[in-house]
């Protein structure tokens, strides 16, 4: 596989021509329906960039004027005859941009790739050199220019091959309450970044896939782990939910049975299924194989209750061996009913199991293991040993039992799909199978673990700044003979609701496994918010290797704003931001969660602690800087917009830890039997925690704003509310 550029050779030496000449998009006659949605793309982006009106004409360019070539010599007559043998070697992924010059003196540039997907991303690339700009949420384009034919020679391979995204997962704040039209338009904006892969994940209890087992019907349809969000009455902000009583995903709405709501859910995954493909990326299923709905305990005798945040699940319990019959025709019915429900799928991505009754089959499995493929000298007390002795949250006990149970979960998947047969899809072919999840114990021998032909997505650790600090594990993977992405976390939902940014540690980790082998990384959040920065890094930084964290910011935050002292304003603001997430990692991380008790948690007597007087400053300063650069001159539609809402949501984070202070002056004063200091400071936390409420309704833009504001108002609003009037009567007595 080819991970480096090939060549770039930027010559953007424009040529200025008298007048706006007639601009013709070529395309091929039988052009993929891409090609042709590339093409459009492009004559908008020269609408907007040049105020050039482009027409699309099929096969052959005129004689006169300029033509764009759009696709490769296979799929378009006219770059065949303009570049002929001159058509670089490039991958699937490979991009091309020339220009030409044709013997009548036409001018030619000819915007293509090795594939479809390849063609869409050099037109973006294109857009990108003539000074676009473009974020999940919108493109933002340079003021328009007179026309100047653009010069280049570029050909480009990415670092990085496999650039995934994750998507619906859980909890309100996340995509798990974006719709289909939310899905879609986000979608395509990732596609234009460059990103090749979207990574479905689900929970076995998300009305997403129907089955029935040994007279078990499947009946459970839940979201966000079955909470109820109200967002009626006295809910903060409740203006943007426009009059609606419950909090809901949008394609779910007034939906009440488990029918209607597992036809919802197929629609929308269907949807992102196709969007994906139209766009020319793959898409994967992620899901935990050994989970199932409750009502099947009937189906499985002796299982156990999976405890997560709400025992919705059950799993293999203490007398189920890995090689239980049962329990393999379970798994194997509700993996067909995926593929069988979604044809489309290109990859079913399962996680290692993590069940502590299956550790004491640890020292079976390992002999099972060591049969399948000689594991050398390698030993299962080495494992452990190692797993216990790492910096991993996971470590000792912890790690021990990861790594037991980890080895008991491979063997049981190398029984599970080593012949390949479960991952058949109705027309016969194979999804991709990847391991996720490995325990970074197994590193050393993973090639001989894994099923035949799996790959892997590896999460080491909860937040980037983690795993750097335990990177030296990453070389320890055979890159060379397992296919491995690593998960970046973009943002942790143990931080939770308050800002993230920690692209100084992906930067980090992006270096390490280019350098590495490895193939690429999915993305790990919740709340897009506050991380344009972020990905924009990771979408440039996946082709040039060039690209640093500071690079990015300002090659984003320049051509947004136009200048470089609002880009520099910005990066002062965003290391603030930084900061402030890597002391809550390092100090209290649980400190946002987003789940029940998550504000009255911070309830107890005390001082705040030192830690927690930094990350309100770098809070602060962060807030400060963002409203510094409201005054600098930005040139992109949508630029200024942009930053307000940055601006509204760093006033949130300030105000939620003002909150946070006030009840514990309050519990403190309590303690101390001062009511009136207790109730003074209590009403001081609701107020603060309705104002940092209301600070994110004034910006709300998509559903992950809303989830945000409906998971504060019933998860730390209201019971705020309700620990006052207990307050109060305990004031009366």
């Amino acid at each position: 596989m080819i991970r480096h550029a090939l060549a770039v050779s930027l010559l953007f030496l424009p040529t200025s021509l008298a007048a706006a000449p007639t601009v013709s998009v070529v395309v091929g006659s039988k052009a993929p329906s891409l090609e042709l949605d590339a093409a459009g793309e492009l004559t908008s982006q020269w609408k907007k960039v040049f105020g050039v009106t482009a027409g699309i004409v099929r096969d052959k360019a005129p004689d006169t004027g300029v033509a764009v070539l759009v696709g490769s010599p296979t799929t378009n007559p006219a770059v065949a005859n303009a570049i002929g043998k001159t058509w670089p070697n490039i991958t699937d992924q490979g991009l091309v941009i020339r220009s030409l010059k044709t013997p009548s003196g036409a001018r030619t540039l000819v915007v293509g790739g090795g594939s479809p997907a390849a063609t869409f991303w050099a037109v973006c690339e294109l857009g990108h050199r003539l000074g676009v700009r473009y974020t999940f949420r919108q493109d933002f384009f340079p003021p328009t220019r007179p026309f100047q034919f653009p010069e280049f020679n570029i050909v480009e391979e990415p670092e990085l091959r496999s650039r995934m995204w994750r998507t619906i997962n859980d909890f309100a704040i996340g995509p798990e309450s974006w719709g289909l039209a939310e899905h879609r338009a986000f979608i395509r904006q990732l596609a234009k970044m460059k990103f090749n892969r979207i990574l479905i994940s689900v929970y076995a209890w998300q009305p997403f896939v129907d089955y029935k087992f040994r007279g078990v019907q499947r009946q459970t349809a839940l979201h966000w782990f079955g909470d109820v969000l109200k967002v009626d009455g006295d809910t903060p902000g409740r203006a943007v939910f426009k009059g609606a009583k419950i909090f809901e995903n949008p394609d779910f709405v007034g939906l009440t049975t488990y029918r209607q709501k597992v036809a919802a859910g197929k629609k929308l995954m269907t949807g992102v299924i196709d969007v994906s493909h139209s766009l020319g990326m793959t898409v994967g299923l992620s899901t935990s194989v050994l989970e199932f709905p409750k009502e099947f305990a009937a189906a499985l005798p002796g299982s156990a209750k999976v405890h997560q945040l709400k025992s919705l699940t059950i799993g293999p319990g203490p007398n189920h061996k890995p090689d239980d019959p049962i329990l393999g025709r379970l798994i194997s019915t509700r993996i067909r009913a995926f593929l069988k429900t979604y044809p489309g799928l290109d990859a079913l991505y399962v996680s290692v199991p993590e069940f502590p009754e299956w550790n004491a089959h640890a020292e079976t499995a390992w002999t099972e293991l060591n049969r399948r493929r000689s594991l050398g000298d390698t030993t299962l007390e080495k494992l452990v040993a190692s797993a216990r002795n790492r910096k991993l949250i996971a470590k000792g006990d912890r790690g021990e039992a990861s790594i037991r149970g980890n080895v008991v979960g491979m063997a049981f998947f190398c029984r599970l799909f080593d012949d390949g047969k479960l991952l058949r899809r109705p027309d016969g072919s194979k999804a991709e199978l990847v391991i996720r999840q490995p325990d970074p114990a197994l590193f050393p021998i993973l090639d001989r673990v894994l099923p035949n032909g799996a790959a892997t997505l590896n999460f080491v650790d909860y937040t980037a700044r983690r795993i750097t600090e335990s990177k030296e594990l990453l070389a320890q993977l055979p890159a060379k003979k397992v296919k491995a992405s690593l998960i970046m976390t973009l943002a942790d939902d143990n931080v939770g609701v308050l800002a993230q940014s920690t692209t100084q540690h992906i930067d980090t980790l992006v270096q390490e496994i280019r350098k590495l082998g490895w193939d690429g990384f999915s993305t790990r959040y919740w709340i897009p918010g506050e991380l344009d920065s972020t990905v924009h890094y990771l979408s440039r930084a996946s082709w040039e290797p060039k690209t640093t964290r500071v690079s990015a910011h300002h090659d984003l935050w320049e051509g947004i704003l136009g200048n470089r002292a609002g880009s520099e304003r910005l990066l002062i603001g965003w290391n603030h931001l930084e900061d402030a997430t890597h002391t809550l990692d390092k100090n209290a991380i649980g400190f946002g969660f987003p789940v029940p008790g998550m504000f009255l948690k911070h309830n107890n007597p005390g001082e705040t602690p030192k830690w927690f007087t930094d990350v309100n400053d770098h809070y602060t300063q962060w807030m400060i800087e963002l409203y510094r650069v409201q005054g600098a001159p930005i040139h992109r539609n949508g630029g200024k917009q942009l930053l307000f809402y940055y601006a509204k949501r760093s006033e949130f984070n300030v105000a939620y830890l003002a909150a946070v202070k006030a009840l514990k002056a309050a519990a403190t004063a309590r303690k101390a039997k001062d009511l009136d200091t207790a109730i003074e400071q209590m009403e001081t936390a609701m107020d603060q925690l309705n104002g940092a409420i209301t600070s994110l309704a004034d910006v709300a833009q998509g559903q992950s704003d809303r989830g945000l504001i409906a998971t504060l108002a019933n998860f730390a609003y209201r019971p705020l509310v309700a620990e006052y009037e207990k307050l109060l009567d305990e004031a009366d007595q």
